[in-house]
């Protein structure tokens, strides 16, 4: 934290978990808090990246602490659980803000920024037609292995399953695939990739 900001309360205080023993609570989460609260900032901060993300973050771990006394103080090693409560904080924000982002973007009017100009559009269109093209041009067994690894992503062993071959074979159907869509998709000194021989 920094030494400029207000010292914020931290842990249990008097009369809000109403037992006897407050003022032992307060001590013993001070103990526990403070030589390690520059740590733990850190570990929020690292994988936040985000001040707004960072502080949401460090309430949240604290306030987990708060919830979960009993069980911080009691645990073998208190510091380390601590920050690993600091970095499933640091990891909650990274996804509301992962869901933030994507809430905004299905909320943006579909015109806005999304659509890309005639020209681009025929450009891609016009592409994914010379890579059909060029898919065409392959082996069947060639073909099929491009497809399901580089478009599904399927391991090797499920192509070869699905080819009735061996794991190696499906590695060669898929590399000389990919050889020959990039000798048929290449430019030309016209810029139009080569036609089929």
């Amino acid at each position: 934290m920094d030494e400029r900001e207000p010292e914020k309360q931290r842990g249990p205080r008097d009369g809000e978990s109403g037992g006897v023993g407050d003022d032992e609570a307060a001590r013993a989460y001070e103990a526990l808090i403070r030589p390690i609260e520059h740590r733990m900032v850190r570990t929020i901060w690292r994988i936040t990246q985000d001040p707004e993300d960072a502080e949401e973050a460090m309430q949240e771990a604290l306030s987990v602490l708060w919830r979960r006394w009993d069980r911080v103080c009691r645990h073998p090693n208190p510091q380390a659980l601590i920050l690993r409560i600091c970095i499933n904080a640091g990891y909650d924000a990274l996804r509301r803000r992962a869901r933030r982002r994507k809430s905004e973007q299905l909320q943006r009017p579909a015109g806005e920024g999304t659509a890309p100009s005639p020209a681009d559009a025929l450009a891609l269109r016009e592409q994914e037609s010379a890579v059909f093209q060029a898919i065409a041009q392959l082996s069947r067994n060639q073909a099929a292995a491009v497809i399901m690894r580089l478009v599904h992503g399927l391991p090797y062993t499920d192509i070869a399953e699905s080819l009735g071959c061996r794991d190696a074979t499906a590695r060669k159907h898929v590399e000389r695939g990919r050889q020959r869509l990039r000798r048929l998709l290449a430019p030309t000194e016209y810029g139009r990739p080569e036609e089929a021989q």
